[in-house]
């Protein structure tokens, strides 16, 4: 459907709590927590009918740490988590990959944003990714999204500087109900 437009989540960092430091990755189901105001989010995009794609790079799979089950086992407690505060996700798209594979799922290259885009038929230009990491908001640039940034300084020494600059900042997620609230009204 053209011009529908969907909403692409980062997630570590944006959905859940990035793993504690010294830990790169979460690893089990147990240490996934949500973020302050993501499920209130996620909610309020759900009953403005947007679609919920989250797209996130995986790493971890690439180079041992977790296997695709232990992901898969991952995503759904978060989902578990999301519908208990009677919020969904439409639709999961990760990359398994490291930089070194050179694919065009990985960000800050947008091919996960467009192939969620496509499976759910939305129009990105028509619609928002929400990051946290400059990586985010250049992929969500590359495949025509607006973008938000949670948090972060502004990029200095990013390539593409201007591709890293998100087209709304906010501090934090719990500052993402307000501002659906005000930008997408019933």
């Amino acid at each position: 459907m053209k011009n529908r437009a969907g909403i692409f989540l980062d997630r570590d960092g944006v959905i859940n709590k990035p793993p504690p430091p010294g830990q790169r990755y979460i690893l089990r189901p147990e240490e996934f927590q949500l973020m302050p105001g993501i499920a209130e989010a996620i909610r309020l995009f759900n009953e403005r009918n947007l679609p919920v794609i989250v797209v996130t790079n995986q790493k971890c799979v690439a180079i041992g740490r977790l296997g695709k089950e232990g992901l898969e086992r991952i995503h759904e407690r978060m989902r578990h988590l999301l519908q208990e505060e009677k919020a969904h996700i439409d639709e999961i798209r990760y990359c398994p990959h490291q930089d070194s594979d050179g694919c065009f799922c990985r960000k800050p290259l947008p091919g996960m944003i467009l192939d969620g885009a496509t499976a759910l038929g939305v129009d990105p230009k028509a619609s928002w990714l929400v990051g946290d990491q400059p990586r985010d908001i250049i992929a969500g640039h590359a495949a025509g999204c607006r973008t938000v940034r949670i948090g972060g300084d502004a990029p200095s020494h990013v390539h593409g500087v201007s591709d890293a600059l998100p087209d709304v900042r906010l501090p934090h997620t719990r500052d993402l109900p307000p501002w659906i609230k005000e930008v997408f009204p019933f």
